[in-house]
């Protein structure tokens, strides 16, 4: 038990490690022995884990993909039966947020190297992205069907625009700054309620291009 507490303790402080080289210097400057020194390890002992970097970056972003499925789905389903799709959309954008933020490292290294990697590690990584995609399609789906969001929204529009605004969080988020709860809650107001406001009740039913 100690000897495999051990190995998944040394596996992940190589791929904290590899995370912080790939995001700075991208795949194509990253190096395994860069990354057994900032993981302050002698280089073979990464071989042990990852038998080469496509490996290790290929563990990222799969990692990356699976913590944010695994966040968002769980705070969804946490919620009571009762809750409003408003609810849902704010949990799930406070999910996301929250969750990016946590794993920094993986989600920088992520947006930087995601079109640099070799054509095979991204179309692996891409039925994840697509299962994270379907779970947010779903969400917004759901509020279509019980009537809350208009029948004629473009959801699958209004899904990338939430999901990309929320992705860019991670490069102006400042810690000490205004509290992710309160972030998600203004970002979901701006996706559910829009910017006009009611004066103007006639752009509510207005089409979604």
């Amino acid at each position: 038990m100690k000897r495999n507490a051990k190995a998944v303790v040394s596996r992940k402080r190589i791929l904290d490690a590899a995370a912080c080289i790939f995001r700075d210097f991208g795949y194509a400057g990253t190096t395994m022995r860069a990354i057994a020194k900032e993981a302050n390890l002698e280089a073979g002992s990464i071989y042990y884990y990852f038998g080469t970097k496509d490996d290790l970056i290929s563990a990222i972003l799969d990692s990356a993909m699976l913590e944010l499925i695994e966040s968002v789905r769980q705070s969804v389903e946490a919620l009571p039966s009762s809750a409003s799709n408003r609810d849902r959309i704010q949990v799930a954008i406070t999910a996301h947020l929250t969750t990016i933020i946590k794993i920094g490292d993986y989600t920088l290294a992520t947006r930087r190297v995601v079109g640099q990697v070799p054509d095979t590690i991204r179309i692996r990584n891409k039925v994840l992205r697509e299962q994270y995609a379907s779970l947010w399609q779903n969400i917004l789906n759901h509020g279509r069907e019980s009537h809350e969001f208009r029948t004629n929204a473009n959801l699958a529009m209004a899904r990338l625009y939430i999901l990309g605004a929320l992705n860019w969080t991670v490069e102006w988020y400042k810690p000490k700054g205004q509290p992710l709860d309160d972030i998600a809650r203004d970002l979901a107001s701006i996706v559910l309620d829009g910017l006009v406001g009611s004066q103007h009740p006639e752009s509510v039913n207005a089409p979604v291009s």
